[in-house]
C-alpha cells in the first residue's frame, strides 16, 4: 500500500556552499506545484535519474512530470564530486558473471562499460555546459596483490571492446603526481563534470521537450486511486498512471516497500582553491578522475578553473568543521607533494546510497509504480544509463531493454544497526590511515 504521510522528495540534506553552486551556470526558473495536473508518468525526485528518466520520456512524446521537494540536484547529486566512472565498486566482468549468472551479468557489464559514454553523449547532444572532462577514470591499487587483481580486470574489459587498460605504479605517479600506488585501472571513456550544472542542463532539456517539471514541492501524500497515482503537495495535486520514484533514499519515505534498503554513506567533499601553474603541473598533469581502493577511500580530479576536488568518508574520530578541514589539509598533504600547505577553498557534506550487494536497483513496486535506488558512490553514470533504460521500459513495454531486471524490494535486516555500519567501517579504516 502507499503511503500517506508526509514525505521528502530526496531524503538529503540540505547542501552546504559546494563548489558547484559557485560554478555552475544558473539553472531554469521553475514553479511549484500549484493546483491539479494530469499526466501519464509522474517521477519524483530531479537528481540524475529523474532528470535523465523525463527527458528522455518527454523526447518520446510521453507526458511527464517531475516533483522536486527543493531545486533539481539539491540532494545527493549536487553533493557529490562529479565523478564519471564506468566501472563496478565490488566485482569485475567475470565475477558479477558468477554472481548474476552468464546471460545477467554481461547485460549489466555492457550497461556499467557504456554509462560514462551515454553521460558524455547526453552532454553533447543537449549543449550542456558543465565542465564535461572525459580524461580518463582511474581505481588505484595500494597493494601489489590488488595490482594484480586489476591487472586481469583490465583484460576482462578489454575482451568485451572496452578501453580499459592497466597503468603501472611508474606511470601512475606521474598521472597522479602521487607515488602511493602500485598502478592503476583506467578507464578511458571515464573523466569527470560539474554535476549541479549537469542536472540543470538535463532538466532545461527536459523542459524543451515537452516535459512539465515543479520546484519546491514536497511530497505531502502519495495513493493509490481508481487506476492511478495521487501526488500531493501544499499547493497541488498530480494524477498520474505511472509512477517513477527517483529520489535515492528519499524514496523510503515516500513508499512502505522501500523502507530499510539501503544504507546511508556520509562523506565530506571539497575544493582547494584554484591551484599554482607549477602545482597543476604536479598534480594530476594529464587531467583525469580517480577513487582509490583503500578501505579509507580517497577521491580526486580538478575543474577548468584549476580547483582539486577530493572527498572523503565520515568517521566518528573527525568531527566539527575544524576538524573536517585538517582532516582534508592531512589527506591533501598525505597524497600529493606538491601541495604542503593546501588552501581548501570549499567544503561541504555529501551523501551516498548505498545497498548491501553495492549493484543498482530498479524495484518493480506494482501498480504501475517503479523506483530506481542506491547510486553506490557510482550515481552519475550508472543513474544516466538506468534512466535511459528505464523511459525506454515506459515507452515501448519492452523489459528486455532494463539492463538490471526489476526486482520485489527486500527490507536490509537489522537495519537500524546496518545503517551504522558503513560509518563503523570508515571509522576503523581512519584508524588504519
Amino acid at each position: 500500500m502507499p503511503r500517506t504521510g508526509a514525505s521528502d522528495a530526496h531524503g538529503a540534506q540540505a547542501p552546504d556552499q559546494s563548489l558547484w553552486l559557485s560554478t555552475a551556470p544558473a539553472g531554469a526558473t521553475l514553479p511549484p506545484l500549484r493546483g491539479h495536473v494530469e499526466t501519464e508518468v509522474l517521477v519524483i525526485g530531479a537528481g540524475v535519474a529523474g532528470a535523465t528518466t523525463a527527458l528522455h520520456l518527454a523526447e518520446r512524446g510521453i507526458q511527464v512530470a517531475v516533483v522536486e521537494a527543493g531545486e533539481p540536484g539539491c540532494g545527493a547529486t549536487g553533493q557529490s564530486g562529479g565523478l564519471i566512472a564506468p566501472d563496478y565498486i565490488r566485482h569485475s566482468p567475470e565475477t558479477i558473471c558468477t554472481a548474476l549468472g552468464t546471460e545477467a551479468g554481461e547485460r549489466l557489464t555492457r550497461m556499467i562499460g557504456r554509462s560514462a559514454q551515454t553521460v558524455f553523449d547526453l552532454v553533447e547532444r543537449h549543449a550542456i555546459d558543465c565542465d564535461p572532462r572525459q580524461d580518463g577514470f582511474y581505481t588505484p591499487a595500494h597493494t601489489e596483490a590488488l595490482a594484480q587483481d586489476q591487472r586481469q580486470y583490465a583484460e576482462q574489459w578489454r575482451t568485451r571492446g572496452y578501453d580499459v587498460d592497466f597503468v603501472e605504479a611508474e606511470a601512475s605517479a606521474r598521472l597522479f603526481g602521487s607515488p602511493r600506488y602500485a598502478g592503476a585501472l583506467q578507464f578511458r571513456t571515464g573523466g569527470s563534470l560539474n554535476p549541479l550544472a549537469y542536472v540543470r542542463g538535463l532538466i532545461r532539456s527536459a523542459l524543451d521537450s515537452g516535459a512539465k517539471v515543479f520546484a519546491n514541492s514536497r511530497v505531502k501524500s502519495l495513493t493509490r486511486q481508481a487506476g492511478g497515482w495521487i501526488c500531493r503537495t501544499r499547493e497541488g495535486t498530480i494524477r498520474a498512471r505511472r509512477l517513477v520514484l527517483a529520489a535515492n533514499g528519499g524514496n523510503a519515505a515516500l513508499h512502505p516497500a522501500m523502507e530499510r534498503t539501503s544504507l546511508p554513506l556520509h562523506v565530506v567533499q571539497f575544493a582547494t582553491s584554484p591551484l599554482s601553474s607549477d602545482q597543476r603541473q604536479a598534480t594530476l598533469p594529464e587531467g583525469g578522475a580517480f577513487t582509490d581502493k583503500r578501505p579509507y577511500l580517497f577521491t580526486a580530479r580538478t575543474d577548468r578553473h584549476g580547483h582539486l576536488i577530493s572527498g572523503y568518508p565520515t568517521t566518528f574520530f573527525v568531527r566539527g568543521d575544524r576538524a573536517r578541514r585538517r582532516e582534508a589539509e592531512r589527506r591533501l598533504r598525505q597524497n600529493f607533494a606538491a601541495l604542503p600547505a593546501p588552501d581548501i577553498g570549499h567544503i561541504w557534506r555529501g551523501l551516498a546510497w548505498v545497498n548491501t550487494s553495492f549493484l543498482p536497483e530498479i524495484y518493480d513496486l506494482g501498480d504501475d509504480a517503479i523506483a530506481i535506488q542506491a547510486c553506490n558512490g557510482r550515481g552519475i553514470a550508472t543513474n544516466t544509463a538506468l534512466g535511459v533504460e528505464l523511459a525506454e521500459m515506459l515507452a515501448t513495454g519492452e523489459r528486455e531493454a532494463l539492463s538490471v531486471q526489476p526486482r520485489s524490494p527486500q527490507p536490509i535486516r537489522f537495519h537500524a544497526a546496518a545503517a551504522m555500519m558503513p560509518k563503523l567501517l570508515m571509522s576503523l579504516a581512519y584508524l588504519s590511515d
